[in-house]
């Protein structure tokens, strides 16, 4: 080991020493490198759909009648108290955007090879309002979408789709208000994606009302157009 590798492992020893990486769930010390920062025994309580098995599954279901896709999935079922929801709001609230980019990573590693996304073109993450960027620095659904894209190998499109009313938050609301508060909340954004297959992405599918706006959006938009869609979770 050259003299520079021996330094640069002691420095890394000692900062993890000053200063230990914590699990994000349950704040016990992780390993180094592990991804997304959860101890072992945390990220054994992820609870895996295993959508991308199934031909038709959470995604799928909640989208019929509202949304025709060629393709859905989520990667994690989302319960409260459950390190899934821990996750979620590491990415959302905490200021921790590699939560969504590591997430995406794995979600893309067991999607990559459907038979429905071989002809795929790009992933549109769903937009949020540029007072909610401001205020979070970064849009958490196009984390997802970078972290996808590095193993998709396929262009991510951020500004498909725009979001043009902010109606504060969607967490507190009845499944009737999200509805209501996503009704008008997206319009049509940049680019010629008539004929291309897309993947739709967002971090958690509850009542399905924000993938079914913009998903129907980007349909309208674009003639022959072919939509997926993907989320790190699906609410149960």
């Amino acid at each position: 080991m050259s003299i520079k590798r021996t330094f640069h492992t002691l420095g890394d020893g000692l900062m993890t020493l000053l200063f230990p990486r914590l699990c994000l769930n349950c704040q016990r010390a992780v390993v180094a490198g592990q991804r997304p920062q959860l101890c072992i025994p945390c990220n054994n309580d992820l609870a895996l759909t295993n959508h991308w098995l199934m031909p038709e599954n959470g995604v799928t279901d909640r989208m019929v009648g509202r949304l025709p896709v060629t393709f859905g999935a989520a990667l994690l079922a989302f319960n409260t108290g459950t390190v899934c929801q821990q996750l979620i709001h590491a990415l959302k609230y905490y200021h921790r955007p590699e939560v969504g980019v590591q997430l995406g990573e794995q979600l893309a590693e067991l999607i990559k090879d459907h038979p429905a996304l071989q002809d795929l073109d790009g992933i549109v993450p769903v937009p949020i309002h540029p007072n909610r960027r401001h205020e979070r620095g970064y849009n958490q659904a196009e984390k997802i979408a970078e972290g996808m894209a590095t193993v998709l190998r396929k262009p991510v499109y951020p500004k498909a789709l725009k979001r043009v009313v902010f109606k504060g938050s969607q967490t507190k609301r009845t499944r009737y208000e999200r509805v209501e508060n996503t009704r008008e909340s997206f319009g049509t954004g940049e680019g010629d994606f008539a004929g291309k297959h897309l993947l739709l992405v967002d971090d958690v599918l509850t009542t399905g009302a924000t993938v079914d706006f913009c998903g129907n959006i980007l349909l309208a938009s674009h003639e022959g157009l072919k939509l997926g869609v993907a989320t790190l979770a699906i609410a149960e």
